[in-house]
């Protein structure tokens, strides 16, 4: 009895379908990439100039052609995750510019952030996967940045990762490189998928030649590639949620076209991920509700029709600091994320200001609020009927279940905060009257008090070292 959302009937989902390759067919979308083009018009496209018009049979076929589910392995095997089961797993943030906390406040974000956040999210019960860029570090020149970050993401977890976006000439392959020395195995990358990344069309209708250089990388190697859509409303995507669905929906197939022509059978996470513009002055917003209903539009296109896994950007606010828009907006973002099957969620952990900034507190604050929406996904189990049936037989009218072994048995199953406080006045005064903010806190900090030097053993350390030098 797990609860779902969706929003479109079978009909609906075939009339989308069928706008979206018109869409495709008729107005086209512009690749920036003359090696894409030519593999897209080997294979029956149209191409005028850089746009390149797609025939249905194309995009259908190369659709059924990605998998419905995978297995994304981490270097340390109980990390490994099975991705298009349904289930509900937390990514790291993408592209903020500042960090902050409680006793630092809003600041640049600097490589020391990243060691640090990453080591957070190793030390997380409820963060599936490491990686990313949660903040770009500014003290580390742009084009050696893919570098340090991903040695900071490898020496300091083995969880499934995401690799840093690097778009720039041979850096998807340098990170490649550096996960194969990680690994120690010259052939991980051609047996196992193990590291993905995250790219963004550029809306309405255009992937760059940055975007299909990395898109190509990955699909060499069969690692996953996650396609994003962020339109904006009313400043690049129709202001009418149905129309983002229209164009988020021709965008995410035509980038899964190009990569199963590529390589047949890689793995593809769609990941809807647009808004409307506060157009009062013209500014990217996530804390409207609107944005997640083409989102979820999409969400259940891909699962209901296509069955490809799918993946949202949803633990989003506008507040800029950590009160209570940001928890309620990062609350209906997750939420809705979740009821419409996102099986990846990123953006989840410490976003603050529409993406720029990641706080500390929140990314603690949030772990919780997955944990809270997390069981409220996996609803109940109707086939333990018959013991609390003959339990309530049994006390009968008035009676008491406080004392009974049933009660002893099942509370410490019961659902519990992590961060939140749930003590009477008196013994939360008495603790010292500590908030949210400052709780989380003390959690963050305690993980990294705690965390090991380094996961990577001295040898694989030493390569990567060796490696990050000669590409000095």
């Amino acid at each position: 009895m797990k609860l779902s959302l969706t929003l479109g009937t079978q009909n609906d989902l075939q009339q989308i379908h069928a706008a979206s390759l018109k869409i495709l067919k008729e107005t086209g979308c512009r690749f920036q990439s003359e090696k894409a083009r030519h593999i897209l018009k080997k294979h029956g496209a149209k191409v005028e100039g850089e746009t390149v018009f797609l025939p249905s049979n194309l995009i259908e076929k190369s659709i059924k052609m990605a998998p419905s589910s995978f297995k994304w392995r981490a270097r340390n095997a109980a990390f490994s995750t099975t991705i298009g089961e349904g289930d509900f797993k937390l990514a790291p943030n993408a592209g903020n510019v500042y960090v902050q906390d409680l006793k630092n406040g809003r600041r640049i974000a600097k490589l020391e952030d990243v060691r640090k956040i990453q080591t957070i999210h190793q030390a997380s019960g409820c963060t599936a996967f490491v990686g990313n860029n949660p903040c770009d570090p500014s003290d580390v020149e742009i084009d050696k940045r893919h570098l340090y970050v991903t040695y900071e993401v490898l020496k300091h977890t083995d969880k499934p990762m995401v690799s840093y976006f690097a778009p720039y000439k041979n850096q998807a392959e340098e990170i490649l490189q550096m996960v194969t020395l990680a690994f120690g195995e010259k052939d991980v990358l051609s047996r196992h998928h193990v590291v993905g990344t995250s790219l963004a069309s550029t809306s309405p209708l255009i992937y760059t030649q940055e975007t299909l250089d990395v898109m190509a990388t990955f699909a060499n190697y069969n690692q996953p590639i996650m396609i994003s859509t962020v339109a904006m409303g009313g400043m690049t995507g129709p202001l009418n949620p149905m129309g983002i669905t229209l164009q988020q929906n021709a965008e995410l197939m035509a980038g899964t076209t190009f990569i199963q022509l590529v390589n047949p059978g890689n793995p593809v996470v769609w990941s809807p991920s647009s808004t409307m513009a506060w157009l009062k002055n013209a500014c990217y917003s996530t804390g409207t509700p609107e944005a997640m209903l083409s989102n979820i539009l999409v969400l259940q296109m891909a699962r209901d029709y296509y069955n490809i896994p799918s993946r949202s950007m949803a633990g989003l606010t506008d507040s800029k600091m950590v009160d209570s828009q940001a928890g309620y907006e990062t609350m209906q973002n997750l939420m809705l994320a979740m009821l419409g099957g996102a099986e990846i969620v990123y953006e989840a952990l410490g976003v603050l200001d529409n993406i720029m900034t990641t706080s500390y507190e929140k990314i603690i604050i949030d772990e919780e609020i997955f944990h809270r929406i997390s069981r409220i996904y996996n609803g109940m189990d109707a086939s333990s009927i018959e013991e609390p049936l003959a339990l309530i037989q049994e006390i009968g009218c008035g009676g008491e279940f406080l004392s009974q072994s049933y009660t002893l048995h099942n509370f410490r199953e019961m659902w519990k905060p992590t961060v939140s406080n749930w003590d009477n006045y008196t013994e939360w005064e008495t603790a010292g009257s500590h908030d949210t903010v400052k709780r989380a806190n003390k959690i963050w900090r305690e993980r990294l008090d705690k965390a090991p030097e380094s996961l990577l053993d001295s040898e694989a350390d030493k390569d990567l070292q060796r490696f990050i030098n000669s590409r000095q």
